[in-house]
């Protein structure tokens, strides 16, 4: 079954641009190394330093992988300072993706 996993931040003051362009670099590098990812979305709200993306894989397994990936352990040690918290990683079955 595919799968959508969401990994959602919350950047320190005045640190949002450097969390967002962080998670931009790890999203690229990602979908490089991880031709079967079927979208990845990056969203966020400035104002409350929310950062959330939302990555769908063709299957569940390939979403865990990347749990063990270098540029994902390098991602979460860039971030780490700019960060309130631990990121929370929600993984959800996909039950349909509707695309215009």
């Amino acid at each position: 079954m595919e799968s959508v996993v969401e990994f959602t931040m919350y950047a320190k003051p005045g640190r949002y641009a450097d969390v967002l362009a962080a998670y931009s670099e790890f999203a690229k590098a990602f979908q490089d190394a991880v031709p079967q990812d079927r979208l990845i979305l990056i969203t966020g709200d400035p104002a409350s330093g929310l950062i959330r993306g939302i990555g769908v894989f063709t299957e569940a397994q390939i979403a865990a992988d990347v749990n063990s990936m270098p540029f994902f352990a390098q991602f979460n040690e860039a971030i780490a300072e700019f960060i309130t918290d631990a990121p929370e990683r929600t993984e959800l079955d996909l039950i349909h993706l509707y695309q215009v």
